[in-house]
């Protein structure tokens, strides 16, 4: 009895050793693949935080950096780049990535504060930091970087200005507690299946990891589509549905895309879509008629007279002036098309799935609905009036071509008395007004 008990022990020391070792190892690997892939993701993530910053900066502040010693405030072209600082705050609470500027190697704006709450602008960077990156004009990514009372997997990129020249750094960074903790999370459900069954482990953290990788690459694409300006691309419905950090970091995402993409796609004071837009939905409409051969057309109106608006009752009335006619060519159109702001006075127009005549005819509408409407400023009423060039949509020319055509018939209607539409003649050789006051 005691030679087989030995011997039971024996086989059960030879057998359990065997897979103990073989699930150690499995969870070691599983464990490190994991790491390895958060930590790649992450550093993704955090490089695509840290170009988008910059973008966000470029687009919303044109001009040269600039910085004044004595208020200890960095400028961009003529504002204060702390106008940004509430999105950070808004995007941290949502992402929990921190968010600094630098104006060479001193913090200007942060979202990190020390250990008594209190903001750290106006500290310096590490040296070695400072080396590798703003000398040496090069971007980093750091698995384990000092920042006040923490350690942090950060992203530092250099900032130039529109000249080509350094003149600071973005920081984007993730407590390495917060990273270290998804890491354990995502590593936890492969330890308890390993105690399970050694065959059912295999299988599943292999499909977990690939899962895992997976879910990473959507957010990653999706996040890189949003850097490249693509706004109106979607989040994948498995990662939005998540109930874990990946789940809030896809509604983090979606969160700073839409303050993104009303940041660079809309005019601030009319809040219609600015002119890259408007050329971004004019191709996207042209390519659709290409595929489906509905029609389309294309308008440019023009606010007559605008300058006296300026001249009699000063730029605020004209900044009200194109508020209103903006409300009622944006509640006209609806989603029968798109209108955008072109340029000062001109809103350029997009009639989906109308031919040139009915076009011609809606545009007629919204003209009268324009000169119907009362305005007034400083308790002083009046009327304004709009100019239409229409001009047919062609899948077959080009957008400039297309948009020539309506500027001629535009031009046309403002030598040959205004407050009018004009369009071509079928002929293609004449413009003619199809309606004038």
């Amino acid at each position: 009895m005691k030679k087989k008990s030995k011997l039971r022990s024996t086989m059960l020391r030879a057998t359990l050793w065997p897979v103990i070792l073989l699930g150690i190892a499995i969870i070691i690997c599983g464990v490190k693949q994991t790491e390895s892939s958060i930590y790649q993701e992450v550093e993704s993530g955090l490089k695509s935080v840290a170009q988008m910053t910059m973008y966000l900066y470029e687009q919303t502040y044109p001009g040269e950096y600039q910085y004044d010693s004595k208020e200890k405030v960095l400028y961009k072209g003529e504002k204060k780049i702390e106008g940004a600082f509430h999105f950070f705050e808004q995007y941290k609470e949502c992402s929990g990535t921190d968010i600094t500027i630098f104006y060479k190697d001193m913090r200007v704006i942060s979202t990190i504060k020390d250990s008594k709450g209190n903001s750290i602008v106006g500290t310096l960077c590490n040296s070695v930091i400072k080396q590798d990156v703003y000398d040496k004009e090069t971007a980093h990514f750091y698995t384990k970087s000092k920042v006040g009372d923490e350690n942090y997997f950060s992203y530092y990129a250099p900032l130039y200005d529109e000249r080509g020249q350094c003149v600071g750094m973005v920081f984007a960074g993730k407590p390495s507690a917060y990273v270290n903790q998804i890491v354990w999370k995502s590593a936890l459900p492969i330890l308890l299946l390993v105690l399970l069954s050694m065959i059912l482990l295999v299988f599943v953290i292999w499909n977990y990891t690939d899962h895992l990788n997976s879910a990473f690459r959507q957010l990653q694409r999706f996040l890189k589509n949003v850097e490249g300006g693509d706004f109106a691309v979607e989040m994948s419905e498995s990662l939005t549905k998540r109930k874990d950090e990946l789940g809030q970091m896809a509604q983090s995402a979606i969160s700073m895309q839409h303050s993104l993409r009303e940041l660079v796609q809309r005019d601030s004071l009319t809040g219609l879509y600015n002119r890259h837009y408007g050329e971004v939905w004019l191709k996207q409409v042209k390519e659709e008629s290409d595929v489906t051969g509905e029609p389309f057309s294309v308008a440019i109106a023009d606010i007559d007279f605008f300058k006296k608006f300026n001249d009699q009752y000063g730029h605020d009335c004209g900044d009200m002036v194109l508020r209103k006619v903006s409300e009622v060519l944006q509640n006209q159109i609806g989603r029968k098309g798109y209108v955008a702001r072109w340029g000062g006075e001109e809103f350029l127009i997009i009639f989906k799935a109308l031919s040139l005549p009915e076009a011609v005819q809606f545009a007629e509408e919204i003209r009268q609905v324009v000169c119907n409407s009362k305005m007034t400023y400083q308790e002083e009423q009046f009327h304004v009036t709009i100019t239409v060039g229409v001009a047919k949509g062609d899948s077959k020319k080009s957008q400039d071509e297309i948009l020539k055509k309506a500027d001629c018939a535009l031009y046309f209607g403002k030598e040959n008395g205004r407050n009018q539409v004009v369009s071509e003649s079928e002929d293609k050789t004449l413009v003619e007004t199809t309606s004038k006051v």
